[in-house]
């Protein structure tokens, strides 16, 4: 004869497979939230790269007075500080002592370096020029 289960202990292993069930997806999510944590954060400008807050020692401070501007900022080296489309009305302020400066749209764009506003540039036209701490 073969073996017999009672019907308690038939739903006693459903209750059990159940729970097991729930505590691996539980457990999956947990790890895909990690997981996706970590990527978040290692993609993630390093804190010591992002633009200055403090106003008086900014070297250079750009903001878009036209509908949209394509910025690059970068340090001589490598190091991309800035490199993304700003519209209207977005700032940002950099306190880096050497930056190099590419903006696609010169008259949408009010850059000033060392608190001293540049000349408006050319509508539609990009300019490429270096900002120097002094």
């Amino acid at each position: 004869m073969g073996r017999h289960v009672s019907p308690q202990h038939r739903r006693s292993l459903r209750r059990v497979t159940i729970v097991a069930l729930i505590g691996i997806v539980v457990l999956a999510g947990v790890l895909a939230f990690a997981g996706y944590s970590i990527w978040a954060r290692v993609r993630e400008p390093a804190p010591t790269r992002r633009p200055a807050a403090a106003a008086p020692a900014a070297t250079l401070t750009l903001t878009v007075t036209g509908p949209r501007c394509q910025v690059f900022v970068g340090v001589p080296g490598g190091d991309i500080l800035v490199n993304r489309t700003l519209v209207r009305g977005q700032t940002l302020r950099f306190g880096d002592a050497r930056l190099n400066v590419v903006l696609s749209d010169a008259g949408a764009v009010q850059v000033d370096v060392n608190g001293v506003r540049r000349p408006a540039g050319e509508p539609g036209r990009r300019a490429a020029f270096t900002a120097v701490r002094r």
